[in-house]
């Protein structure tokens, strides 16, 4: 997980969720003891916050990854607008929490771009706090106050200072990024799995560079310049897994290699 910098440009198709944001509060304040107890919910329009330029935006400004695991997997399937702060309900260990954020329903800055299996397997509706007693429950509310043990690709906090990697594998090196990974299952078999091909032909790359290093052949030299620019890129904030991929070649050129021992 990396930090992205969102756009200035708010999508157009969000105009139409100013006023809907203003009449979601009103309806609240109408009826707040309603939708504390659950009775009560807000319809938030996916055909505002969830249209294709909103979507074509936050691609843009994630280089098509999923804000959360730095996967691109739109080849084989559809990502999500996701929201950071959930909009209908907080789901928290013991109990569901109502309503959501329905304030931030329509709001630019609460809004990434996230695989479905980060989004609607694995976060849903969980969205932790250090002290709960310092939830925004209401528009009133100071969301200030709060300190979300989730991370947000696009908050204040730089991901690379919460978490890290040691070959494939994924740890916390803070209480967010432990939470993070568990909320997310950043761990899990498939997206490990994914990372480790990937590290792997990084590997070879980066041994290819020693291998080729101070010789004077034209044609290695030539040779090693791709293989180097291939390294250079794939730390770059574009690149699939670069977090991982920047914590790997660190530790090549320290002269570790934390990857399971290949079978072939």
């Amino acid at each position: 997980m990396i930090r992205h910098t969102k756009s200035t440009n708010v999508p157009s198709s969000l105009g139409r969720g100013v006023q809907a944001n203003e009449d979601n509060c009103t309806a609240y304040d109408a009826a707040a003891a309603g939708y504390r107890n659950g009775e009560r919910s807000f319809d938030i329009r996916k055909g505002i916050y969830g249209t294709d330029v909103v979507k074509r935006q936050l691609k843009a400004d994630q280089y098509d990854k999923c804000a959360f695991c730095e996967s691109i997997f739109d080849a084989n399937v559809a990502g999500d607008v996701e929201h950071y702060r959930p909009k209908g309900a907080v789901d928290t260990d013991d109990r569901r929490i109502y309503p959501g954020y329905y304030w931030l329903g329509y709001n630019w800055e609460n809004l990434c771009y996230a695989c479905p299996d980060c989004n609607s397997y694995r976060k849903r509706n969980c969205f932790p706090l250090e002290n709960e007693a310092n939830r925004a429950r209401d528009h009133h509310a100071d969301i200030t106050l709060e300190q979300p043990l989730l991370l947000d690709a696009y908050g204040p906090r730089d991901p690379r200072a919460h978490i890290a990697f040691r070959g494939e594998a994924v740890t916390g090196l803070t209480a967010a990024g432990n939470a993070t990974i568990d909320i997310l299952a950043l761990g899990r078999t498939a997206l490990a799995r994914d990372r480790l091909q990937h590290l792997r032909m990084l590997t070879l790359v980066h041994e290819s560079v020693s291998l080729f290093d101070g010789d004077p052949r034209p044609e290695a030299i030539a040779f090693l310049q791709r293989a180097r620019a291939e390294l250079a890129a794939a730390i770059l904030p574009d690149a699939r897994f670069s977090a991982a991929a920047a914590d790997h070649l660190a530790a090549l050129d320290a002269g570790e290699n934390f990857l399971p021992v290949s079978a072939a």
